[in-house]
């Protein structure tokens, strides 16, 4: 029965529709997972240029690329926890 009733949500497609709608979720949640890991690691404002600006050259190279465009938001949006982290060490916040 439950085999049956998994064919039927296989079929009509709802497996297909969540892990769709989660596969842009993912590189927005990596990244910012990634968060502690910044603030643990005591890097400085200009090891965080860095990483932006190789996150944002990332992002322009996985654009043109066919099979690496799907995969989009992660290297954009480690640039934007990157500049997060940026404004809130120079705030004295973090």
């Amino acid at each position: 029965m439950i085999t049956a009733r998994l064919a039927a949500y296989r079929w009509w497609g709802i497996g297909g529709a969540l892990s769709r709608s989660m596969s842009s979720g993912w590189g927005i949640l990596l990244p910012f997972a990634f968060l502690p890991v910044l603030g643990w690691a005591d890097i400085s404002v200009g090891q965080l240029r860095i990483l932006i600006v190789i996150a944002m050259l990332a992002t322009i190279v996985m654009l043109y690329h066919a099979r690496l465009r799907h995969f989009l938001l992660l290297p954009s949006c480690l640039a934007l926890l990157g500049g997060m982290v940026a404004v809130l060490m120079h705030s004295g916040v973090y």
